[in-house]
């Protein structure tokens, strides 16, 4: 009634090579959750970031007296196109990181089909591992490169807010009587 299998393992010892052998995937399924989270995490960081620009940009638009209110606005927009490439890029290593997760559960239940009915196909488990390893290497790229386009993203709202301040300090300076003597810095 059921088919001949032919069943490779035959003693105890044969059994547990298998199983630590299914248990070495685990491990690198473990790395790729880790990765998940923190690139989950990031992805959180990025959609509050976009919520709270969308923000100011309807605030500043409701406000028709806001110092270098035009500017704000551009900056906002424009911080907001940056994010939006930030979050093409973490969704493409998210969805790489979850073909990893998958190609490293595909390696452990390989390596104990393979093992249990026929040896003749010992690539498969390989070539899914292989797999795995090179969607974490391809989700890491991506994520450098996210990382990158972060640090780009910061230099430029930092260069935007010393503009903002230099604004004011000139403002404040010209609002002053001309009687009122100017503060200097003793340091």
């Amino acid at each position: 009634m059921w088919p001949d299998l032919h069943l490779n393992i035959t003693n105890l010892g044969a059994a547990l090579n298998v199983l630590t052998a299914m248990i070495t995937p685990a491990l690198l399924l473990s790395a790729t959750g880790t990765y998940i989270l923190s690139t989950s995490n990031r992805l959180a960081r990025i959609v509050d970031r976009v919520r709270f620009l969308s923000q100011h940009v309807e605030d500043l638009g409701a406000d028709s007296n806001a110092a270098l209110r035009d500017e704000r606005i551009e900056r906002y927009r424009s911080e907001i196109k940056m994010q939006s490439k930030r979050l093409r890029l973490i969704q493409t290593a998210l969805t790489t990181l979850y073909v990893a997760a998958v190609m490293f559960v595909c390696t452990s239940v390989a390596i104990g089909v393979v093992s249990t009915i026929s040896l003749i196909f010992y690539w498969v488990p390989v070539a899914f591992g292989i797999a795995g390893a090179c969607f974490m290497l391809i989700a890491a790229v991506t994520l450098a490169f996210e990382a990158r386009q972060a640090v780009h993203d910061l230099y430029e709202e930092t260069e935007f807010y010393r503009r903002l301040t230099r604004h004011y300090v000139r403002s404040r300076n010209n609002s002053r009587p001309p009687d009122e003597p100017t503060r200097t810095n003793p340091l």
